[in-house]
């Protein structure tokens, strides 16, 4: 009998509508998504949680930033080798976190799937 590969990808996004198209892309694509609405919540799934194939992570969310998610996850040993890609509104210039990939919101499928295959998540 085959094991069954979960691919679990962590989406952390305050915007719920945002949110929601991410994960259905996500879901269309084979993914098992987990969501959280924050940084906090991200890392309270993250501490708890088995250890996802990638986190896909909104950098300005309110309690705690994606930047600061991302400092934490890069800090811990256990979560370290995790690629991220990060995503905002905002152009990648302006201050980016160590993620292996960047995402301009809104974005499409197409560069979704771009940042996922670049991060060795696809």
């Amino acid at each position: 009998m085959d094991a069954v590969v979960i691919r679990r990808i962590l989406l952390v996004d305050d915007d719920p509508g945002m949110r929601s198209a991410i994960r259905a892309l996500l879901e269309r694509a084979g993914f098992t998504v987990v969501v959280a609405r924050d940084g906090a919540e991200a890392w309270e799934l993250l501490a708890r949680g088995p250890r996802p194939v990638a986190i896909l992570a909104d950098l300005y969310t309110p309690r705690m930033t994606g930047h600061d998610l991302v400092a934490r996850v890069r800090r811990t040993p256990r979560l370290a080798a995790v690629p991220i890609i990060a995503m905002s509104a905002e152009r990648a210039s302006r201050g980016r976190p160590a993620a292996h990939a960047f995402l301009e919101k809104p974005f499409s499928r197409e560069q979704l799937e771009w940042a996922l295959q670049r991060v060795g998540a696809a």
